[in-house]
């Protein structure tokens, strides 16, 4: 059996386009395990506006702050077209609270040992923040989350101590500073990176070449 890949998922839960790319990563995952290959996925934190304050700020003025308008109908056109083709409907005008999403990844990370717990943690912040317009900042919406995905008390208690926010903050900084800029950004094997919300196809291929690169250098060893 081939060995598996590994694949990184740098990604923000107040991303848009991280949600469509999910959706294209699992698309992609699904033909790629059909024909027997396999994968681990590890979703790592960045921060699209890390300068937030820890309990965010209105939507509205986020909005204005950001785009310089508050409108988002006019903001989202494009990627709510582009969320529509991959079966996600994100209700863009409902959302109240744009959140610090330091606490958030945090929570993410706490689920690091379970591929399965992780990814569900991953989709259901993604759901409670643009189909519930649930405030992802607050450590009481985190804890159901987590509670609901699987995550023992006591990991979600951990994840959520200044120190965890903290590490979470500063994992965010380490992926800036090696050069990205925005997200998602997937990293597969450590050697190949695809940028953006690319479709199934863009990252079948590269799940490929990162595997030919590994049988190489493994039948050179």
């Amino acid at each position: 059996m081939k060995q598996a890949i590994e694949i990184i998922v740098v990604s923000d839960v107040v991303c848009p386009w991280c949600w469509i790319g999910k959706r294209n990563l699992e698309s992609a995952l699904v033909t790629w395990q059909t024909s027997g290959a396999r994968a681990h996925v590890h979703w790592q934190a960045f921060q699209l506006n890390p300068q937030l304050a820890d309990d965010g700020m209105a939507r509205s003025d986020y909005l204005l702050w950001k785009f310089g308008r508050s409108d988002p109908s006019s903001i989202y056109q494009r990627v709510t077209g582009a969320a529509a083709q991959v079966g996600l409907q994100p209700d863009f005008a409902g959302i109240k609270q744009q959140p610090n999403t330091s606490r958030a990844h945090a929570l993410i990370a706490a689920a690091s040992h379970d591929e399965t717990i992780q990814a569900r943690i991953v989709e259901a912040l993604f759901e409670a923040y643009f189909i519930a317009h649930q405030d992802i900042g607050d450590p009481d919406v985190l804890c159901a989350i987590g509670e609901r995905c699987g995550l023992s008390a006591e990991s979600i208690g951990a994840s959520q101590a200044p120190e965890q926010i903290a590490k979470s903050r500063e994992e965010s900084l380490a992926w800036s500073e090696r050069g990205i800029g925005g997200v998602p950004f997937f990293i597969i094997n450590q050697r190949y990176g695809v940028s953006g919300a690319q479709p199934a196809s863009a990252l079948l291929l590269a799940f490929d070449q990162a595997q030919l690169e590994q049988s190489r250098l493994e039948g050179n060893a």
